[in-house]
């Protein structure tokens, strides 16, 4: 992030170049990706104007605020300045649910041998008691949950059995022979 400062009929001081990047530095917090920081200072008549152009994530952001003091100006310039960051962030977090994914993988080889093609899902892998997993097994028979049991530290899976059975399946690896 890279701040450039340019001054119309007022003469930018160590001063206000402090207050304006100290103010400016905050908006890192916001964890987005800023490109250069454009302000522009100046005085009209008794009227103090700051005004600011950034960029984040390829948007434009821009702000003007005019005061009776240059200080409280950049002040309330940064104060726009984060809100419509926080809000540009806001709208590129997403609050949907996720969905599991599916997607079909193969070589474009394997369809002149004859192979079937592979179907990868990828789900979330939660960790719960085995207990827990039981409760979120579906009814359906043959229904499944993979998830990382809290006491062992390991994957494994539940099953619904044909009837009223449940199955706990705990994979482990096997070794190679002579190793």
């Amino acid at each position: 992030m890279r701040i450039m400062i340019a001054g119309r009929h007022v003469e930018i001081t160590p001063g206000l170049r402090r207050r304006v990047e100290t103010r400016l530095k905050k908006l890192e917090r916001y964890g987005v990706k800023m490109g250069d920081i454009q302000v522009v200072l100046s005085v009209e008549n008794y009227r103090h104007t700051a005004e600011a152009i950034v960029r984040v994530h390829g948007k434009v952001v821009q702000s003007k605020t005019s005061t009776s003091e240059m200080y409280a100006s950049i002040d309330r310039l940064v104060s726009k300045v984060s809100r419509q960051v926080a809000k540009h962030k806001e709208k590129l977090v997403s609050h949907k649910a996720r969905t599991v994914r599916t997607w079909r993988a193969r070589k474009p080889d394997e369809d002149d041998f004859g192979l079937p093609s592979i179907t990868t899902t990828r789900i979330p892998l939660h960790a719960l008691t085995v207990s827990e997993a039981i409760e979120r097994l579906g009814t359906q028979a043959a229904s499944l949950l993979v998830f990382m049991d809290v006491v062992s530290h390991r994957v494994q899976v539940v099953r619904r059995l044909e009837g009223e059975g449940v199955e706990v399946i705990d994979p482990h690896p096997v070794l190679p022979e002579g190793g």
